[in-house]
């Protein structure tokens, strides 16, 4: 019996000792960073002419790897819907968006404010999509410098310089309005930049910048909207390349016109001839 029992303690110290050297051949991978580092953060909106999920706008990288920077003029205007933030480039379904954490009551946007405001992260493929921005009050429009920090969720505004506010017009029956980054409108659908009409004719003289733009006739996206028959087509200084115009019913598909250079020019639309012209008047100051 003595020896059945040493045999059995015998084994079980094996067993211990194998175990034990299975343990210390284990290897060793240090600590795991769980912690989660964004190689870039995006601006959408307004204010940076970008609304396009898949064509954002970078901001500038820091000395702190988890701070972006970017200085824009943030002015007020009627859909006050000016900057958002995204982490990445994709399809609007699958992107992570930055947003305020609240929006004033009945609006789709927060007023921003100097110093630290606060973000939360939001994505439809999570369920908890939010189509809200940031926008300025009434006598806050100015030029911003703003830091994001997408690990500690903090927007930090300063502001380098005051602007004025955008005039707000009112919507009249019979006008053509015009938006996009080259008017002086920009992409403000709900305060356009307005042409002056006289019967079928509708016409614009001052400073055009070098992006796109569309007519629409209401403060719509989906309102009948004059149109390039080619999207992209292109005026510089020469004029048009193309004098043919379309009006799209609901505003698709979204042709825009091209503007090439910046500078004064005087544009003339004919409704009835479907037509736009173009005359360079000189450079902009």
């Amino acid at each position: 019996m003595k020896t059945i029992s040493k045999f059995f303690a015998l084994l079980a110290g094996v067993a211990s000792l194998m175990s034990c050297n299975k343990e210390d051949k284990k290897p060793d991978n240090g600590p795991i960073d769980l912690e989660q580092h964004y190689e870039m953060v995006y601006m959408l909106g307004g204010a940076p002419g970008h609304w396009d999920s898949l064509d954002p706008l970078p901001m500038n990288t820091t000395d702190d790897p988890d701070v972006f920077e970017y200085e824009i003029d943030l002015i007020r205007n009627t859909e006050n819907k000016l900057v958002k933030f995204t982490v990445n480039i994709g399809e609007w379904q699958v992107t992570d968006y930055l947003v305020p954490v609240s929006v004033e009551e009945g609006q789709a946007y927060c007023y921003l404010k100097e110093g630290i405001n606060e973000l939360k992260m939001c994505s439809e493929k999570n369920g908890n999509l939010e189509d809200h921005f940031f926008g300025i009050a009434e006598g806050q429009s100015g030029t911003y410098r703003l830091r994001v920090n997408p690990i500690k969720l903090t927007l930090e505004a300063t502001k380098l310089a005051s602007l004025p506010d955008k005039e707000v017009i009112e919507w009249v029956e019979g006008t053509i309005y015009m938006v996009g980054d080259a008017t002086p409108a920009g992409w403000d659908i709900n305060n356009p930049t307005p042409m002056v009409a006289n019967g079928n004719v509708h016409t614009f003289e001052g400073v055009l910048n070098v992006g796109e733009m569309k007519f629409p006739t209401k403060f719509a996206w989906d309102s009948p909207t004059y149109m390039p028959t080619e999207n992209g087509t292109v005026i510089n200084k020469n004029g048009i390349a193309n004098t043919s115009v379309s009006l799209m019913p609901e505003g698709n598909p979204d042709n825009k016109w091209k503007v090439e250079e910046k500078g004064n020019y005087k544009l003339t639309l004919d409704t009835e001839a479907m037509t736009l012209n173009v005359e360079w008047l000189g450079d902009a100051e």
